[in-house]
């Protein structure tokens, strides 16, 4: 049992990469229906990227080489895609309500074709260059939205320094050690919460029950 309940830090930190931002769309889906009075509010204004700020960005992208290192991220997603979409096909097939359950068995069966073609033409999707430059473009008016022109073009010097340029390659690393670090802590305290939950259940079922006293 001890085995079965103990987690994956690795896969949990591969499935963080890839669910997060279908999580964070879900809960925008799931959230409770706006009031009219929060409906009639008007949409933020969009932010405006002047060019002194768009120089200082694009000075800050090319020096934190954030094109390659997303594109090494698209690279990496692309190895996990299969197991995931095949995750996610199957939930979609077992939750359609309009399917019984000898239609969800046959629509299994016809899957691997089509599967194989939809897996291929996922890597093609992520492996297109437009998806980096437009993910680079979307970066325009969030950096805007925080910071100042001065503000990253000091941000920017900093990287330029020695230590700033280790920076870059250390602390992703120091980052992942640390969360490594953190999940050592917490992973045997949920395995043993587990288990006790589990154990809880099990002695229920199991135990005979005490008399009762007359």
């Amino acid at each position: 049992m001890k085995k079965a309940m103990t987690v994956s830090l690795t896969g949990m930190l591969v499935a963080g990469v890839l669910i997060l931002p279908a999580a964070a769309h879900a809960q925008a889906k799931n959230a409770a229906p706006a009031t009219p009075a929060a409906a009639a509010q008007p949409a933020p204004a969009p932010v405006t990227v002047t060019p002194e700020a768009r120089a200082a960005i694009k000075d800050l992208i090319e020096t934190t080489k954030t094109r390659e290192n997303l594109a090494k991220t698209f690279q990496a997603m692309s190895q996990n895609l299969p197991p995931q979409m095949a995750q996610a096909m199957n939930v979609s097939i077992e939750n359609n309500a309009s399917l019984t359950p000898e239609q969800r068995q046959k629509v299994r069966a016809n899957m691997n074709q089509p599967f194989e073609a939809a897996v291929k033409d996922a890597m093609t999707l992520i492996n297109d260059p437009k998806i980096v430059d437009e993910s680079i473009e979307r970066m325009y008016p969030i950096y805007a939205k925080y910071y100042t022109p001065d503000e990253l073009r000091q941000i920017s010097a900093f990287y330029k320094t020695p230590v700033g340029a280790k920076s870059l390659t250390a602390m992703p690393q120091v980052i992942n050690e640390s969360m490594q670090a953190g999940f050592a802590i917490f992973q045997p305290r949920l395995n043993a919460l587990m288990e006790k939950t589990v154990k809880t259940q099990v002695d229920a079922v199991t135990k005979p029950a005490a008399p009762t006293k007359k």
